[in-house]
């Protein structure tokens, strides 16, 4: 974090390591499941992917945002060969373009960020809030970030300052977390979780749950790099 309430594209990448691990080491749980909706290897695949993606980042040039999502996407779209590692990739690429030669986000880039993401997702995918799927997740983290994002906004003037980023970004982890929840009372609507209502029913999509771990532990990172001054 920095004096102005951002996150620092250097900050972003140690928190996007962060969060990929934290992903690869809920491997089995994911896999749990996704075997109720699906072939059960969301965590293997996502742990594959992000352990790819770990090595990029650990090399990467940690000043502009948009690489770092540009080249998390790419790594995501070859490492995680699967719908929805390739769902995610194309989403943080098309991130990456919003946001090439970014030097640090604020509040309002959180939300316009998650937002591109939900997106992109949404489109590619074919799905909507309320079907059971990770685009629930990214659709609770979005909202929660643009509310934030515009109550901060209302109230700078007469505080002098509004939301910071990293603020921003914990609302929208617990907005993630609470959709996920959700999403084990929603009736399967697309893909092969449709297929199998009966045995999806009554447990959290894979997909939201993965993300909601993502985004939680990326705010974390970031918060924790605030309180130490980084």
């Amino acid at each position: 974090m920095n004096s102005t309430g951002t996150i620092s594209a250097d900050v972003l990448r140690q928190a996007m390591l962060a969060a990929g691990d934290q992903v690869a080491a809920l491997r089995d749980e994911l896999s749990a499941l996704d075997a109720a909706a699906g072939d059960g290897d969301l965590g293997v695949t996502l742990a594959t992917g992000f352990g790819q993606v770990r090595l990029v980042l650990e090399q990467a040039d940690g000043s502009d945002v948009g690489v770092l999502l540009s080249q998390t996407g790419r790594t995501l779209m070859r490492k995680a060969p699967s719908t929805f590692g390739s769902l995610l990739g194309l989403a943080f690429v098309r991130a990456g373009s919003a946001f090439a030669g970014t030097p640090d986000l604020s509040a309002d880039d959180v939300a316009r960020l998650l937002g591109v993401l939900t997106q992109a997702v949404s489109e590619r995918g074919g799905a909507v809030p309320g079907q059971r799927t990770v685009v629930d997740a990214l659709n609770g983290a979005a909202t929660a970030a643009a509310g934030a994002a515009g109550a901060g906004a209302a109230c700078a003037g007469a505080a002098g300052a509004g939301l910071d980023a990293a603020e921003a970004l914990a609302r929208a982890a617990q907005g993630a977390a609470e959709a996920a929840e959700r999403t084990a009372e929603m009736e399967p609507a697309v893909g092969r979780a449709a297929w199998l209502a009966d045995r999806a029913r009554g447990s959290r999509d894979a997909g939201a749950v993965a993300w909601a771990t993502y985004l939680g532990a990326l705010s974390a990172s970031v918060t924790a790099a605030r309180a130490t001054g980084a």
